[in-house]
């Protein structure tokens, strides 16, 4: 464009694209305005100017305007990573706590009899088990199977009467919110067998000291048929009911002990297989293959819609 223009001192086409845009200091404006008054070349040469002017706006104008919070969306952007690793890392203590909260409702939701009834009958089966097992030969064995009589079929009938729409007053609202089934029942599955599981061990430890004996030696008589009639008891209660399932966990612990003498007026209970009808590898992996089956059967009942 200038290359068009007379090679002259005095013109003034440098000055001619900041007068279009209006960048000129006001002295230097006032004396490109003369100029331009007498100057037919500068005067196309800034019309020329204006023209690039207009073009340049009009470009500018139909482009659409960026957001106002495009930056805000791109530091958001750049953050990202940084805040999934944040979110990883929150999310262990997050699910931890939702965990124990969701445990420490169900002490509530468990029907209050479960904890009196294996109280009741875990201190009646102590008191058996010390009272009667004196006379005995083998004073410490005597025991610790009377003991386990008693807390095998205690732990199976709190395990069958935990769940379900005749023994839970909350079960639709337990069905209707987002926690898991599975999270519910294994909460409970817990809290009951670990009652039972602390009151046993605390009456075998008192016996074992009274008796002279190990406290395993009392212990292994009762945990594993516990855990193993406590599963089955669970997984009969959803097949079946709670009913048949406190029948059937009757039946197999009566099959197992049988008395075998009466000596003086007492009565001697002993297991009739002593060899497996205690806690071994093959019984603890029967108890947990049943409480699997029962945790993953319990999302195919029904589920309110929420």
């Amino acid at each position: 464009m200038t290359s068009q223009l007379p090679e002259r001192q005095d013109h003034i086409s440098d000055h001619l694209p900041a007068y279009a845009n209006g960048k000129l200091d006001p002295l230097i404006a006032d004396q490109v305005n003369d100029h331009l008054s007498h100057c037919n070349t500068c005067q196309a040469e800034l019309s020329t100017w204006q023209v690039i002017k207009e073009t340049a706006q009009y470009a500018v104008a139909s482009e659409p305007l960026p957001s106002s919070s495009i930056l805000d969306q791109v530091w958001a952007t750049i953050d990202a990573p940084a805040l999934r690793v944040l979110d990883h890392q929150r999310l262990i203590p997050h699910a931890i706590a939702h965990l124990w909260l969701v445990f420490k409702q169900q002490v509530r939701v468990i029907h209050k009899s479960i904890w009196i009834a294996s109280t009741l009958v875990g201190l009646l089966g102590f008191c058996f088990a010390l009272f009667f097992s004196k006379q005995a030969p083998d004073h410490l064995y005597n025991a610790a199977s009377i003991l386990s009589l008693f807390t095998t079929v205690v732990a199976a009938s709190g395990i069958a009467f935990m769940y379900g729409s005749d023994n839970d007053a909350g079960f639709e609202i337990t069905l209707s919110t987002p926690t898991s089934i599975r999270i519910v029942m294994l909460c409970r599955i817990v809290l009951v067998i670990g009652f039972n599981f602390a009151l046993s061990a605390i009456t075998s430890a008192i016996l074992a000291i009274s008796h002279g004996g190990g406290i395993w030696e009392v212990m292994q008589l009762w945990l594993g048929p516990m855990l193993l009639l406590s599963s089955i008891s669970l997984t009969i209660s959803f097949l079946i009911g709670s009913a048949f399932a406190i029948a059937i966990t009757l039946l197999i612990e009566a099959l197992q002990t049988v008395p075998i003498s009466v000596e003086k007026g007492l009565l001697i209970l002993q297991l009739a297989r002593p060899d497996v009808w205690q806690t071994s590898p093959t019984i603890l992996l029967l108890a947990l293959c049943f409480f699997t089956f029962a945790v993953f059967y319990a999302p195919r009942q029904p589920r309110l819609s929420s």
